[in-house]
């Protein structure tokens, strides 16, 4: 099973395989992070990462920015959190394509508009579960999501993803895309690993058919990769949809 940072609390269940104590425990602990101590979640995230969060989340750039370093256009990232990367986007957006974030936590609502505005930055926010999404069908061409919990591969979230990404311009070949960054973050120093972090893992086999199965049901094709980030890699799964 995935350890994420991003325990963001929703509607249904996405009943992945069962988690144990520690797993429970942990997720527990992020969602805690998520509110009351959503002050401090950016620390956590830091300290958690060795001081490289910044570096993976910006895992992201080479599927949302094109090759002149633009952002793409109308994008989504689901569960914003602090809005680091949210902020990041909405700097690099050209003024009729700003970012649009989605988060269910009203503590991290006021954090990353807090942060939007030291930073003189404009992204439109909304507070909504991910199932069930408060926008027009086909209306982004990138829906992100960096290191989420579970509830991103609840299937009525995949679904939802799919209803408001673009569909193909003439009826053929493939649409927007789903970028899941982050999903799993594993070690490759072997005292680490021994060390069995609760962030840090690799899913066991089976846990990517459920997952290519869950997208491949809401009309994705899937392609999963990995980037090497110093000691560690990190997920990255792109759904493109279909037509």
């Amino acid at each position: 099973m995935t350890k994420n940072m991003s325990a963001q609390p929703q509607k249904r269940n996405s009943a992945l395989p069962t988690l144990d104590w520690s797993a429970r425990l942990y997720l527990w602990a992020c969602e805690r992070l998520y509110h009351e101590l959503a002050w401090g979640y950016d620390l956590v995230s830091w300290l958690v990462s060795w001081g490289q969060w910044t570096h993976w989340r910006r895992a992201a750039g080479q599927y949302v920015y094109d090759a002149d370093g633009r952002l793409r256009q109308h994008v989504l990232e689901i569960g914003f959190g602090t809005g680091e990367l949210l902020a990041e986007l909405a700097q690099a957006a050209a003024a009729q394509s700003s970012p649009v974030g989605l988060e269910l936590s009203p503590a991290m609502h006021n954090v990353a508009s807090a942060k939007l505005h030291r930073r003189r930055l404009y992204a439109p926010r909304v507070r909504a579960f991910a199932q069930h999404m408060p926008f027009a069908d086909g209306v982004f061409d990138t829906v992100v999501s960096t290191f989420p919990a579970p509830y991103i591969f609840d299937p009525q979230t995949l679904q939802e993803c799919a209803r408001v990404l673009r569909p193909c311009a003439d009826g053929r070949g493939t649409g927007g895309q789903l970028l899941i960054v982050g999903m799993w973050v594993s070690l490759h120093v072997g005292w680490l690993r021994r060390l069995n972090l609760p962030f840090y893992g690799r899913p066991a086999s089976g846990w990517f058919e459920l997952v290519e199965q869950r997208l491949a049901q809401a009309g994705f094709a899937v392609t999963f990769a990995e980037q090497r980030h110093g000691a560690v890699t990190l997920s990255i799964i792109q759904g493109q949809k279909r037509d």
